[in-house]
């Protein structure tokens, strides 16, 4: 059935630059510094060719499936049966995902901000807010992303910009850091951590039926992860040359503390890192919104939903009860980078295997197609 279009390219370019940037990028320097040290850009740059292609593969598939999204036209190519099983996997995976990064960002907001306020409170309120906001449809979805992409990027660039007046050239030295220590799969650790970053880049997926123009999805499907990509470099090459590699590996959440050194000209505000967890805020906002959407989509697709707003609203407990099992902070980012990692397997082999499925179908195609062909000749 033919999807009513309701979303341009802009729009595809914000919405998926906007789910990409999320709570992780507090405390992602700092588990990247501990596998390669000053060689952390060139992984996060690494890490940004490895999703982008992941993102040209989906725009491919969309592009031969123009009125299907990801998950419709992966029962025409996996099966229905086997399609289900993979789908219920990864809907439950993107809702840990989502249970994940409200924990997370319950842990920043009592420490910083609220903290006699108890962290159930605050997991609650975020996820509440994006269960009210996934019942929305795709259109809004992506609306909603858009805007929230100017409130998000310009103001951390800024911040960032102003810290840089603390910088030492000579703390990211090497800039290849990452050939020089340890062993490669070292480094290719470090790449990975940073592409889970990515994994909310499934939304793309699921917009690329509802585009006016879906020939130009793939340009602005790069724009975004490159967009993205960019401010995580940036970060990370801020986080670098104002701390340097040793002291990075003490800090929770460095690019917290490279806010803290930010400072105007003139003077008349003391700290910007209250500014930039308001930005950080509405970023963590975005990405588990995109996350939940992802989830609510995958599961409605196995239990044939016609409407996922039901559906929303019955995972609620579950997200909550998942975001209160880490013991502590450590425990946290212990489950964070296992399940981070393990879920590369999910959102990056299954638009790969639907993508090898579609070429071998295309070289090779069933008996009935060719006498079709036939008759038609």
């Amino acid at each position: 059935m033919q999807k009513p279009k309701s979303v341009t390219s802009l729009q595809l370019t914000l919405t998926t630059g906007t789910a990409i940037i999320g709570v992780g990028i507090l405390a992602f320097p700092r588990i990247v510094v501990e596998y390669v040290d000053t060689g952390a850009p060139m992984a996060a740059f690494f890490a940004i060719a490895l999703m982008a292609f992941g993102s040209l593969v989906l725009c491919y598939l969309g592009n031969a499936y123009p009125e299907q999204t990801l998950f419709e036209y992966a029962d025409n190519l996996l099966g229905r049966t086997f399609n289900r099983i993979v789908l219920a996997v990864l809907g439950v995976y993107f809702l840990e995902l989502t249970a994940l990064a409200s924990r997370e960002f319950g842990e920043v907001v009592i420490t910083s901000v609220l903290q006699h306020t108890p962290i159930t409170v605050t997991i609650m309120v975020m996820v509440l807010l994006a269960t009210v906001s996934t019942r929305n449809d795709i259109g809004s979805f992506a609306r909603i992303l858009s805007f929230y992409m100017p409130l998000v990027y310009f103001p951390a660039l800024v911040i960032v910009v102003l810290s840089l007046k603390s910088a030492r050239l000579v703390n990211i030295m090497p800039v290849l850091g990452m050939f020089h220590r340890g062993s490669g799969w070292d480094a290719v650790i470090a790449v990975l951590i940073v592409a889970a970053l990515y994994q909310n880049y499934l939304v793309v997926g699921l917009l690329l039926p509802f585009m006016y123009r879906i020939q130009s999805a793939w340009k602005s499907t790069l724009i975004g992860m490159f967009s993205a990509g960019a401010i995580y470099i940036i970060i990370m090459f801020a986080v670098l040359s104002v701390f340097g590699f040793e002291e990075i590996k003490n800090l929770t959440w460095p690019t917290l503390e490279l806010a803290k050194t930010a400072a105007l000209p003139a003077a008349f505000i003391e700290r910007l890192d209250p500014i930039f967890l308001a930005v950080w805020v509405t970023a963590v906002f975005c990405a588990i919104f995109a996350a939940y959407f992802i989830a609510i989509n995958a599961l409605s697709h196995v239990f044939r939903l016609q409407d996922h707003r039901a559906l929303s609203l019955a995972v609620f407990p579950i997200i909550f009860e998942l975001a209160a099992q880490p013991s502590n902070i450590v425990d946290l980012y212990r489950i964070i980078k296992t399940v981070g990692l393990s879920g590369l397997v999910l959102s990056l082999g299954y638009p790969f295997l639907l993508a090898v499925l579609h070429v071998l179908r295309r070289a090779h195609p069933a008996p009935s197609s060719k006498r079709r062909r036939a008759k038609s000749t």
